[in-house]
């Protein structure tokens, strides 16, 4: 048996149990890092302090130190005034951005956590473009929507969370990453509908969830004002872009979601343009 065929014969062998998996509802979903759960809970109540965050964020070293990396970059201190106190740094991000960069610190542990060989350049190329989509979410939202940015910026780094668990579960099937063409298929089939189940596993809203499952969906449409969906949906084709920076080519009149976010190429020039130093402190700050 030649390499082709054994690879084209793992990935049917894999996309069967992939789907056996997700209809049965039994993923292998991996635990969220348990100080990003209990910052997330802290938060949850509306009565929370600073103070207390700053106990919980403290008692993980990596965390800390990751969260004074946030707090000390462009991103968040124009001013460039050292911050070297968590609690401090917890207050001058405000709770949503400690929140998000906690989550994106977790997702990075996460993505990074494997230690199979071929699974790195995949695992690196996902965690950039998640970076790029969560900064892009956050300008598109503050540009066109009435939604928060720091939530849109937060959809947009865990759009793609579906692949990591694909990534992972291929290490069974090794001679899958001969044939990089077939396991990107089986990535962009199934990673919206595995990534909702992570999502919702770990607890995220159903926005969160929803911009996860259906950010490929290009002619999907809705009724009233732009949604997280919406932008998490351009953010990913501005990211997969080979250039972030620089406008996709685009049948603009063809996607149903530019229409509805009133975004031309005209439009989404000037905001890329206007956005690059916000999109690289964004990245900056989240990047390891």
């Amino acid at each position: 048996m030649n390499e082709a065929t054994q690879a084209f014969n793992s990935g049917f062998e894999f996309v069967i149990h992939l789907g056996e998996e997700l209809n049965s509802g039994n993923l292998e979903i991996p635990a969220f890092p348990d100080v990003a759960m209990r910052i997330k809970n802290a938060l949850a109540d509306p009565e929370v302090s600073a103070e207390h965050v700053a106990r919980v964020v403290g008692s993980d070293p990596i965390f800390t130190a990751r969260l004074l990396k946030v707090a000390n970059s462009a991103m968040v201190n124009g001013a460039g005034v050292k911050i070297n106190d968590i609690r401090m740094a917890i207050t001058r991000m405000g709770f949503k951005m400690a929140y998000n960069t906690a989550v994106a610190i977790a997702v990075d542990q996460l993505l990074h956590s494997s230690s199979v060989e071929e699974l790195r350049p995949y695992l690196e190329d996902l965690w950039h473009h998640s970076m790029q989509a969560g900064a892009l979410s956050y300008v598109i939202a503050r540009k066109l929507t009435k939604i928060k940015p720091d939530e849109a910026m937060l959809a947009g780094l865990l759009h793609d969370i579906g692949k990591y668990y694909i990534l992972t579960r291929s290490q069974q099937y090794t001679v899958l990453f001969n044939e990089p063409g077939m396991l990107e298929d089986i990535m962009n089939k199934w990673h919206t509908s595995v990534g909702r189940k992570i999502l919702e596993s770990w607890d995220f809203n159903e926005d969160v969830c929803k911009a996860a499952d259906e950010h490929e969906t290009l002619g999907r449409t809705h009724f009233g004002p732009p949604n997280l969906t919406d932008i998490v949906l351009v953010a990913n084709l501005f990211a997969k872009n080979d250039d972030p920076y620089r406008v996709p080519d685009l049948d603009w009149e063809a996607i149903p979601t530019l229409r509805h976010l009133e975004l031309t190429n005209e439009v989404a020039t000037e905001i890329l343009d206007e956005s690059k130093e916000k999109i690289q402190s964004i990245i900056q700050a989240l990047g390891a």
